[in-house]
């Protein structure tokens, strides 16, 4: 503690009395000038006209069941990849390897299930020689 006592002793007298003027507390804000800020705000914001727009419930399942359906029928009538493009020599080394399921899997082209991944590993890391694992 004797070092820290040196170092202020060093300091000017006018920082010394500019920190310990800046060191006092700030003016504190009780709960009766928080409401009354809280009832001026309200009171300010109250004349304004609300421009949000009250959205009927009938449009909001309108609009929730379209959405349904565009999912519906795009996960039912998507686009499959044949086999051979799926399994096949994805990054283009010759060879299909573990390497190849890791760039479809980063590849951001066509949603890839993690079903087909996983198959497309078990597939790579096979032992039989037709490429079906047992």
């Amino acid at each position: 503690m004797t070092h820290d006592k040196d170092n202020l002793d060093r300091l000017p007298e006018s920082l010394i009395a500019e920190l310990k003027r800046a060191d006092q507390a700030g003016p504190l804000i009780t709960a009766k000038v928080d409401r009354a800020v809280a009832d001026l705000a309200r009171e300010q914001f109250s004349s304004r006209p609300d421009r949000r727009r009250r959205t009927s419930p009938v449009w909001l399942a309108a609009a929730a069941s379209l959405v349904l359906a565009v999912f519906v029928l795009q996960t039912q009538y998507a686009p499959e990849a044949p086999v051979s493009e799926l399994y096949g020599d994805v990054d283009g080394s010759g060879q299909v390897d573990i390497a190849d399921v890791l760039a479809l899997a980063r590849r951001g082209g066509r949603d890839i299930s993690q079903a087909e991944l996983d198959a497309f590993a078990l597939r790579v890391v096979s032992l039989s020689d037709d490429g079906d694992a047992t």
